[in-house]
């Protein structure tokens, strides 16, 4: 969390956020005026009441959980993997189907079955029934391929950095995707190999 320290009031002056560079120490000061008072970011704390060990922990144990699922659906039987699922082959819904109950807590839920999937890299892929693109909105306006336009909604802090904060503006911006896949090398069959690190 920033921590932000009030320096003085400021009535006359409009919302805003600035950078003060000091020449004669080279530091850097960041000054916020908000609401006719003017504030001084101090440092970066962790927020109250937060303890990231925990989730951390949670993360790391469901990764190595999902790592066992994928030994378990065995070598070449699963196709996509992400934060809380697997996308497997026959052989490797086999191979997991002990593991398979919809209701019990820490066991799989067959959410659907596939006759189509294109998977472009993570986060960036499209089945029968939908397409999943990391930082592409649901309601964006394809224009051609791998080229979308969509609303853009500044943050809090996105205001501070437009010439009028008096004014929510919503953009319209145009998205461009690479699709080029930088986990590994991906082979003529579509295989990813991992980089091998010497």
């Amino acid at each position: 969390a920033e921590n932000w320290i009030k320096i003085g009031d400021t009535p006359d002056e409009p919302d805003r956020e600035e950078l003060l560079f000091i020449s004669d120490s080279n530091k850097v000061m960041r000054i916020r005026y908000l609401l006719g008072q003017m504030f001084e970011l101090k440092s970066y704390s962790e927020s109250y009441n937060s303890f990231p060990a925990i989730s951390s922990h949670v993360t790391a144990y469901g990764r190595i959980y999902l790592w066992q699922l994928i030994q378990v659906a065995g070598y070449g039987n699963y196709f996509y993997c992400d934060t809380d699922s697997l996308i497997v082959n026959d052989k490797g819904l086999d191979n997991l189907y002990c593991m398979i109950n919809d209701t019990e807590l820490g066991m799989l839920k067959l959410e659907e079955t596939l006759s189509h999937l294109v998977i472009w890299g993570l986060k960036d892929y499209e089945t029968d029934k939908k397409t999943v693109i990391k930082g592409i909105r649901k309601n964006a306006v394809s224009l051609g391929n791998g080229v979308y336009q969509q609303e853009l909604w500044p943050s809090f802090k996105g205001i501070f950095k437009t010439t009028n904060v008096n004014k929510y503006m919503v953009k319209h911006v145009t998205k461009h995707l690479t699709r080029e896949y930088t986990k590994g090398t991906v082979d003529n069959s579509g295989r990813v190999n991992p980089f091998v690190l010497v």
